[in-house]
């Protein structure tokens, strides 16, 4: 009870003065002009497997709807892609008015209803949460005409750590935890920050791209890149992560000041496309800031052999959209994590397809996730676990929750555990299952744009 308390203290204590809060199952208020008023009804789930029990009335998500005028509406004939922005069927912001409740009847009042709901401040901005079966859980909805969303490296780098609190931006409305990451800050996934490759991985997972325009591109994403020099081409094994055997690796600012690899291989200054000194059975590059070091191993080196310095150098990388539904090399800014939760409005869980461990792809834990609203709008969500307070989802039961409580039409998983972690205004929403906040790679913000 002490933890319940405390987790509704610490939603409570952030920014005040907005014109928009949801919770589940309390009367929603937004009295600004062109905003609504409307209960939604109670659901009610199995708490062992999740499953509903009542019928499906709030599915998909009955969310009041917003004025048309701040809709751009797409152009006649415009390809279908995976972008909020660019859908042919996007529903029309509605004029101002009240409408009525989904039903006739109050559902019933719980601990948390009677607390002050939690407000934050600015146009476009809404803060929802849930709490039924032993499950708590925040979101921040902000609408993509006001704000944009931003990934930011910890320390500035690949091989940094950082709580979210120290990598919150002083403007933030909110950051959340964002990629799986090793004990040494690497992460796990394909990452390309303002448009320069950040990280690759070994896996192919459910990510999202960013968009000049802020548009969202959903898929899971597959890194290919090809070297070119000498009167060599090579395949380039990964970015900014440890160097294999018989491989090509490349290694750029964003992975720190050098590239600490060993001396069994060799390595290649580039800059400005030319290469500017080569350091044989020699590791440990300094990493030139308007360059990279290309750093080869075995084979990969013997085959580079006869490059000198002065030789140009091509580097071509793809970022390859697996589902087909968005290009990932247009947007300036990727970030992987997974698996996917929800696709085009469904429950769409691919744990076992992207090759999860049974920790992340089973069981009840805290969890983190990012979405977007049949409007485009951001959704930043995070659940408790491993508490009293809140026991934690399922992929499966999370999924369900971003569907059909906070209006994710499409959202992916992100890293979870301890590394859940919900700031808002500067202030932790959620309690991390640690106890405390732990340092993580990186994170994803909302700002004003």
């Amino acid at each position: 009870m002490k933890k319940k308390i405390a987790a509704v203290i610490a939603a409570l204590i952030f920014a005040v003065n907005s014109p928009a809060v949801y919770a589940e199952n309390i009367v929603i208020e937004r009295t600004s002009p062109g905003q609504t008023r409307q209960t939604f009804p109670q659901n009610v789930y199995d708490e062992e497997n999740f499953n509903r029990n009542a019928p499906e009335v709030d599915a998909p998500f009955q969310k009041p709807e917003r004025p048309s005028q701040s809709v751009s509406e797409p152009e006649e004939n415009s390809p279908a892609v995976n972008s909020p922005f660019q859908q042919p069927e996007m529903p029309e912001r509605p004029s101002q008015s009240v409408s009525e409740p989904v039903n006739s009847e109050e559902p019933p009042v719980n601990e948390y209803e009677k607390q002050t709901p939690p407000e934050i401040s600015g146009e476009g901005l809404e803060f929802l949460v849930y709490d039924q079966d032993g499950v708590m859980a925040f979101a921040v909805i902000a609408a993509h005409e006001n704000y944009k969303i931003l990934p930011f490296l910890a320390q500035g780098q690949i091989k940094g750590l950082a709580t979210v609190s120290q990598m919150n931006p002083p403007n933030a409305i909110a950051s959340i935890n964002a990629s799986y990451f090793s004990p040494g800050g690497l992460l796990y996934g394909i990452t390309k920050i303002d448009g320069m490759t950040a990280a690759t991985g070994e896996f192919v997972r459910s990510g999202i791209g960013i968009n000049s325009d802020g548009s969202v591109v959903f898929g899971k994403v597959r890194y290919l890149g090809t070297l070119t020099a000498g009167g060599e081409s090579l395949p380039i094994a990964g970015v900014n992560i440890p160097r294999e055997t018989n491989s090509v690796m490349i290694y750029n600012k964003l992975y720190g000041e050098t590239t600490d690899t060993n001396d069994f291989g060799t390595e290649f200054v580039v800059q400005n496309g030319v290469v500017t000194s080569i350091f044989v059975n020699r590791g440990n590059s300094y990493i030139p800031p308007n360059g990279y070091i290309v750093s080869v191993h075995g084979t990969a080196a013997e085959r580079l052999i006869n490059v000198q310095p002065g030789d140009r150098v091509s580097l071509e990388e793809n970022f390859i959209n697996v589902d087909d539904t968005g290009d990932f090399n247009i947007p300036d800014y990727v970030i992987c994590a997974g698996p996917r939760l929800v696709k085009s409005g469904e429950i769409f869980v691919t744990s076992g397809e992207e090759k999860f461990p049974a920790d992340i792809g089973t069981g009840r834990a805290p969890r983190s996730a990012f979405g977007v609203t049949q409007y485009g709008d951001y959704i930043f969500a995070v659940v408790d676990g491993r508490q009293e307070h809140s026991k934690g989802c399922t992929l499966e039961e999370w999924a369900a929750i971003l569907k059909n409580h906070f209006g994710a039409v499409d959202a992916i998983n992100l890293d979870g555990g301890g590394s859940t972690e919900l700031i808002v205004k500067g202030n932790m929403v959620n309690i991390p299952s640690d106890g405390h906040e732990r340092k993580v790679g990186d994170i994803i913000s909302i700002l004003p744009k």
